[in-house]
């Protein structure tokens, strides 16, 4: 025989499961790119195949990311972290791009400095630099930076650009016919008043 105690506990434990999942987000990418504005209004740009996760309420400032993410971070008093399975970006307002990957990390530093943390190293990156750090490797290297990432951030512009071109596109023809669809409402009333 089951305790009561412990049946009545189960709608509590399943508040708390419910609660807890809804806490966190994640957005995930594959064949796509995806903006996103992070509760502290930093804001994120996902490469294809990419994913961030963070709490909802950003307490602290952190996210964990998997595969390429360039972040545009907001000032602010805390840090703001980047965990990946490799190691962690610390800042507190500037713009980088992070491309970790099962085997490689590598951070390129737009404008400001952030600091990469391995579990044995760590080394603060300025702007204009790369950091990379290798699965098993014994250093953190530095050296100039490629803007690589800047190849897809301008296809992910261009990309976005079309898509607002045919928002706009359709929102005009959406109030067309709405006008026209007013217009036989308008008609179809006044018969009635007839």
């Amino acid at each position: 025989m089951i305790n009561s105690k412990v049946i009545s506990s189960f709608p509590v434990l399943i508040l708390v499961m419910a609660l807890f999942s809804c806490s966190t987000a994640t957005v995930e990418t594959a064949r796509n790119f995806e903006i996103v504005e992070l509760p502290d209004g930093s804001v994120a740009y996902l490469n294809h195949n990419s994913a961030v996760g963070y709490d909802r309420n950003f307490d602290p400032r952190s996210v964990q990311l998997e595969g390429e993410v360039f972040f545009s971070v907001a000032e602010g008093s805390t840090p703001f972290v980047v965990h990946t399975d490799l190691g962690e970006v610390t800042v507190t307002g500037t713009e980088f791009n992070v491309k970790a990957e099962d085997e490689e990390i590598e951070v390129e530093v737009e404008e400001g400095s952030v600091e990469l943390k391995t579990q044995q190293h760590a080394e603060k990156v300025r702007g204009g630099e790369v950091a990379v750090f290798k699965k098993g490797g014994n250093e953190i290297n530095i050296g100039r930076a490629e803007f690589k990432f800047r190849i897809w951030m301008k296809e992910l512009r261009v990309e976005f650009k079309k898509l607002g071109r045919e928002i706009k596109r359709n929102a005009k023809e959406i109030g067309k016919e709405s006008r026209e669809a007013g217009k036989e409402l308008k008609k179809e009333m006044k018969k009635l008043k007839e």
